[in-house]
């Protein structure tokens, strides 16, 4: 038989990729300068700041399995090109009510709408890829994520400097706009047999669903703790000892270390999971990123803080693919969305947890108790994986 053709030499994966991308960028861009935007313009503190940035991960946990479940049921293009205008007019609300009032509910609209429109996102990979292939797949696709991180704080710290936060989220919502277009050009994905299942089958397959993912969901959550706590409050933190803002060795471009060392060690370590099993490579990964947090708390100037990044950038590499491997190994047709959504669902209430961490210790004490509390998460991850994880080689997806 002739083997399938590369799934990431394809124009649809590239699609996706560019999709993931944006979705990623426009989040990093907006979240970071939540914190100057609330003392500058709604006259709040770091607890507001932690909870308005929450709201949106809070809204992205719930967005993300529900997403998942309309999009096995109605088709991926639909619910993600609404997700897509969703989050686009909570860009909008944010730039034009520039009040608390209007704060609040644009950053859930944010939430729900682009949780939904990059799940999808990343079930319509899961869907596309060669089963042979997915693992491969994953590895390249998880790099737009980086990608993003690592232009977004640059660009929204930037433009905030330049003209002010309004622009930066009114920049945001047309990003919004363009990955809405990138979606809406990928070749339609066939509804599955089991689409029409009968409320009894939905329910059962939900249940499937959230048993093969709550193990490296819960781990997910713990991890991605840490990147809410940095991308809400790294540059609070660093730009209190002394670092400025912007600039080359400023507080934004440790994200870009951070981001770099992630593609440099994913092009380095893509096959790791699939060499040693995704539980041994998700265990040496939280240890790396503890090790990197506690660094980065430490941190009083840039490279301080950019070695530490280097590591947690290590630490993410293999993180992400092993756990999505590790929740996609049982779903099929029926559950795939809805699986893949619940899992991305824990990595926003992870990064829902890491803002309200950062708000909350950084008004009481000093920001580096919150990063060494979120560095003690990675240690309670890695026993929990130890311990739950089903298999420790490479699923058959």
């Amino acid at each position: 038989m002739t083997p399938p053709r590369d799934i990431t030499r394809t124009v649809p994966f590239w699609l996706v990729f560019a999709a993931s991308t944006l979705g990623a960028m426009t989040n990093s861009a907006s979240t970071p300068i939540i914190p100057d935007y609330v003392e500058r313009v709604l006259g709040g503190d770091a607890t507001l700041s932690g909870l308005i940035i929450s709201l949106g991960s809070i809204a992205s946990t719930i967005a993300m399995p529900v997403a998942g479940m309309l999009g096995d049921r109605r088709g991926y293009r639909a619910v993600a090109l609404a997700g897509g205008a969703i989050a686009a007019l909570g860009m909008l609300l944010l730039a034009l009510a520039p009040s608390l009032w209007g704060a609040g509910p644009a950053r859930l609209l944010f939430g729900l709408g682009n949780a939904a429109a990059m799940t999808l996102v990343m079930a319509w990979l899961v869907a596309m890829a060669p089963a042979a292939q997915r693992g491969k797949a994953l590895s390249i696709f998880g790099l737009s994520v980086w990608l993003g991180l690592a232009v977004g704080p640059q660009v929204g710290v930037a433009v905030n400097q330049a003209v002010g936060p309004s622009a930066v989220f009114a920049l945001c919502a047309a990003l919004e706009l363009v990955t809405a277009a990138l979606i809406a050009g990928l070749p339609r994905r066939p509804r599955s047999e089991t689409a029409a299942a009968t409320p009894r089958r939905n329910v059962a397959a939900s249940w499937r669903a959230f048993r093969m993912v709550w193990v490296p969901g819960v781990v997910a959550a713990a991890a991605w703790c840490g990147e809410g706590l940095m991308l809400g409050f790294l540059i609070v933190h660093l730009t209190s000892r002394g670092v400025a803002p912007g600039g080359l060795t400023g507080a934004a471009s440790v994200f870009a270390v951070f981001s770099v060392s992630v593609i440099g060690a994913r092009i380095a370590l893509a096959s790791l999971p699939d060499r040693i099993g995704p539980v041994r490579a998700a265990a040496i990964s939280l240890i790396a990123l503890a090790a990197g947090l506690t660094g980065l708390g430490l941190a009083t100037n840039f490279w301080a803080a950019a070695a530490a990044q280097v590591l947690i950038g290590v630490g993410f590499s293999p993180l992400y693919p092993s756990l999505t491997m590790l929740a996609a190994g049982g779903l099929d047709d029926e559950n795939r969305a809805l699986g893949l959504g619940l899992f991305s669902g824990f990595t926003s209430l992870g990064m829902a947890g890491g803002a309200l961490v950062g708000g909350l210790v950084i008004a009481a004490t000093a920001s580096l108790w919150a990063f060494a509390l979120v560095a003690a998460l990675q240690l309670v991850a890695l026993a929990i994986i130890l311990l739950f994880a089903r298999y420790d080689a490479p699923p058959s997806i």
